[in-house]
């Protein structure tokens, strides 16, 4: 068995299926070994990006790491966006690289020259601050712990990517019968009574749990779903977390952020009690004065990175380093025998503050062009729950964010920490037998993994990709409009950036597409389009400008600084 077989042998037994590729010559005898192993299947992308977005989205629909495949050089830097995309987001992957010979990758990390070589780069300074380990593999004999310590990071703790750099001359060198193997460290048992978070909870009169990535990323939604209908206890959720609760439940009080709405802001300003789940507390959750966030309630954080509980920003009581299941789990084990408090009131005051504060109001539908809140909320009434949920950033991610209806079973998947234009293109590895796919971008953000359709059209993957075409960059636009003063550069057609009719694009790549208008019956055209089989594109004229809100707003000061509102105080002012 040579190095290259061992290497996707040993994937295929871990339970992985598929593998994201650009072929290249510096990866000759990885992609052959991949050709012959009749047990992965290989989806050829045509840009490493996308490649590493399919792998990253595969990795959060799986329970297993997606795989990247790229080669040297320019193959493996075009790979660098998804990968650290997957490592701020925790999403587990593998990238392999094919490398220069390793007599010339071996001068150059010995003496830091700037290439030896054609198209070589010594990857490891680049990449090793987004992934959680890097190898380059310049003996066969190191293979096996290679593997092995790879995907003990990659799956353990909080999860991500890591990066195998193999030689060219080294991928098809036989590997030893016998192999020193990798071993893990051991970790010590948890043992951290959660007495007293249980009864903190119970006892507490407005309780509020807020739910990050986290919980799905440890595979908790159903604890959490357990623990909100053991203690009665509403739920919010961060970007990172939308999926783990459904929009119908009654438990579910919103998303806060930047881009949130105002039931889950007000509930969280509120509340006496917050359980903060897997969350970050990144500055887009908290807003811009993170030591008043929940300014009235007793904060619990449970995170399993201790760097994220070390960080400065929102005044926590109670920091707890753990797995949010095991966490979950060892909760409810101390709430067996409790008598919460009569949480109703608090429970009915958060339903009542959804229905008072909608995101989507009933005047967005007779709006022309289309109002992209009306939209989402009225496409995302026609998917189905088998759906997984692939949103591109800019202003569609805001609003798709803002008005999605999540229904039980459904994934929701954005770019979440890098916020990557181009991230729809994830989709191709969010692809699963008997589900829809969708995948919802900005005409800007196509743009930027537009080759992509030809993977589409060749592997007639089952994605339906609705774009809205707002002709440029709307969320830079608002932001030089509000800031700028009308100071427009790179947003559309008259500053100097255009976007082309997708039904055009489309035909020229041999897929079926359709625009709709405010004309149109959306509703009809929408179960349509989501009925047919294959990969589909559906335009949608939406307005250029169109409002984004509920928000944070901000006013620029007489000095030229930018202070923005409270917490809970949300542009359109109440």
């Amino acid at each position: 068995m040579t190095v290259s077989e061992y290497i996707f042998d040993f994937l295929q037994k871990k339970g992985c299926d598929t593998v994201y590729m650009v072929s290249g010559s510096s990866a000759m005898w990885l992609t052959d070994a991949l050709r012959r192993n009749e047990a992965l299947k290989a989806v050829c992308c045509h840009h490493e990006q996308a490649a590493a977005m399919a792998a990253d989205c595969y990795g959060r629909t799986r329970g297993v790491p997606g795989i990247c495949l790229a080669t040297i050089g320019p193959g493996a830097t075009n790979a660098i966006t998804g990968a650290a995309g997957a490592f701020v987001d925790s999403s587990p992957m593998f990238v392999l690289t094919g490398q220069a010979n390793s007599r010339l990758i071996r001068y150059e990390m010995d003496t830091g020259i700037r290439q030896h070589g054609t198209q070589s780069l010594n990857l490891e300074p680049i990449v090793s601050p987004m992934v959680k380990y890097f190898a380059c593999v310049l003996e066969p004999g190191d293979i096996r712990r290679v593997m092995e310590q790879a995907w003990h990071e990659a799956m353990d703790g909080r999860k991500g990517p890591v990066w195998i750099d193999v030689p060219v001359d080294v991928q098809n060198k036989p590997v030893p019968d016998e192999m020193e193997g990798f071993h893990a460290p051991g970790q010590a048992p948890e043992c951290m009574d959660l007495s007293a978070a249980a009864q903190g909870l119970a006892r507490a009169e407005k309780p509020l749990i807020l739910a990050g990535g986290g919980v799905r990323g440890a595979g908790a939604a159903a604890l959490l779903a357990r623990l909100c209908q053991t203690l009665q206890i509403p739920v919010a959720t961060s970007r990172g977390g939308i999926d783990v609760i459904a929009s119908d439940s009654p438990y579910f009080v919103g998303r806060p952020g930047s881009y949130g709405d105002r039931a889950s802001h007000f509930a969280i300003q509120q509340c006496d009690y917050l359980l903060i789940l897997g969350s970050r507390l990144s500055i887009s959750t908290t807003g811009y004065y993170p030591q008043r966030f929940g300014q009235n309630a007793y904060k619990v954080m449970v995170d399993i990175d201790q760097k994220e509980l070390d960080k400065p920003g929102v005044p926590v009581d109670w920091k707890i380093s753990m797995d949010a299941g095991a966490f979950l789990e060892r909760l409810l084990g101390c709430c067996a025998g409790l008598e919460p408090a009569d949480h109703s009131p608090w429970l009915s005051h958060c339903r009542e503050m959804r229905r008072q504060y909608p995101n989507v109001l009933p005047g967005y539908a007779q709006e022309r062009p289309l109002n992209s809140y009306h939209v989402s909320r009225l496409l995302s009434r026609c998917a189905s729950a088998d759906c997984d949920i692939v949103v591109d950033t800019g202003s569609v991610c805001n609003i798709v964010s803002q008005s999605w209806e999540l229904k039980e079973g459904q994934r929701y998947l954005i770019s979440g920490g890098l916020s990557a234009m181009g991230f729809w293109a994830g989709a191709i590895g969010a692809v699963r037998e008997g589900r829809q796919v969708l995948a919802l971008s900005g005409d800007g953000s196509v743009q930027m993994n537009v080759q992509e359709f030809a993977t589409l059209r060749y592997n007639r993957l089952p994605v339906k990709l609705f774009v809205f075409q707002n002709s440029g960059y709307m969320l830079i636009r608002h932001n030089q409009h509000n800031y700028m003063n009308d100071r427009f550069l790179g947003v559309g057609p008259d500053s100097g950036l255009e976007t082309p009719d997708f039904c055009k694009v489309a035909a020229a790549y041999g897929l079926d597409s359709c625009e709709l208008t405010a004309d149109d019956d959306l509703e009809s055209a929408f179960q349509e389009i989501l009925a047919k089989d294959g990969p589909f594109v559906c335009q949608l004229r939406v307005q250029e400008f169109g409002e984004i809100a509920p928000k944070i707003a901000s006013r620029v000061m007489p000095d030229g600084s930018l202070k923005a509102a409270e917490f809970d105080d949300l542009y359109p002012f109440l």
